[in-house]
């Protein structure tokens, strides 16, 4: 027979499809993570992330609060230093929540070490034998590196001595002035940058003996 009239319009509509591309980049207990929308987003506007983390590798995921935002990037805060993460993200529309995406790498926050400790030295020859103390706290990264400083104005100034790259926490300290007082601190360097110094050690004068 003959057909009807024609229906009113009306699309096909799902859930999004997964956002793509998820990448951390680490700060201080926390994570700025970005990604790509989905390239289909169900035939609806997409109206949240959904996003998650795992500390176990994606065995367990828990999900960050960020409020409601079509944003594509946030940070997520409370992380544990020296933690290794990941995460992935999902897309929200008026049907529900699409599939997560694929697990970003894995990310540590971390921070500048803490700051070493009891710094001290002994004199000898026109030079110092110093020894610190390594800070309890590295800022969740590896140590590699200490700076060390030297004062021979009671710490109104400071240059840095040049002892290459170490992890040891002692170093000879040599081209001193004997009979000067000096002064030493010492910082840490990991993968986040230069920690905060060390107090000052107490004075030292390096002496020799005396010629003929």
């Amino acid at each position: 027979g003959a057909y009807s009239a024609n229906s009113s319009s009306v699309s096909p509509i799902g859930a999004s499809d997964a956002p793509t591309s998820v990448t951390g980049s680490p700060g201080n207990t926390q994570v700025s993570l970005t990604w790509s929308a989905p390239t289909n987003n169900g035939g609806l506007q997409i109206t949240d992330y959904a996003i998650q983390y795992s500390s176990n590798g994606g065995t367990n995921w828990l999900t960050f609060s960020d409020g409601v935002s079509t944003a594509t990037s946030t940070c997520v805060t409370d992380l544990a230093n020296g933690t290794s993460y990941v995460f992935r993200v999902a897309a929200v529309n008026s049907v529900g929540t699409g599939s997560y995406s694929a697990s970003s790498l894995p990310v540590i926050p971390l921070t500048t070490p803490g700051s070493p400790t009891s710094v001290s030295g002994t004199a000898g020859n026109t030079q110092v034998s110093l020894s610190w103390s390594a800070p309890s706290n590295n800022g969740g990264s590896a140590i590699l590196d200490y700076i060390i400083q030297v004062s021979n104005d009671n710490g109104s100034n400071w240059t840095t001595f040049n002892d290459g790259v170490s992890t040891a926490t002692t170093a000879t300290i040599t081209g001193l002035t004997n009979g000067s007082s000096y002064l030493f601190k010492v910082a840490a360097v990991n993968a986040a940058g230069t920690g905060s110094y060390s107090a000052n050690s107490s004075v030292v004068v390096p002496l020799g003996v005396p010629s003929s």
